[in-house]
């Protein structure tokens, strides 16, 4: 993802997929899914084909 990006919004898809669609900006239409461990906490985003992995705190 380039860097000069800003914040963009987003939208929760219907059904049980975790599937989102960015609903602003320069990626508007874009659409993913949240990836989940066995505990069902998000651990990951998928977009563009791409897996982003959650830093843990």
């Amino acid at each position: 993802m380039p860097a000069d990006y800003p914040p963009e919004s987003i939208g929760l898809l219907p059904g049980d997929g975790d599937e989102y669609i960015v609903t602003s900006g320069g990626l508007r239409g874009q659409r993913g899914f949240f990836t989940r461990d066995a505990t069902g906490e998000v651990v990951g985003v998928d977009m563009a084909g791409r897996l982003f992995a959650r830093v843990p705190r």
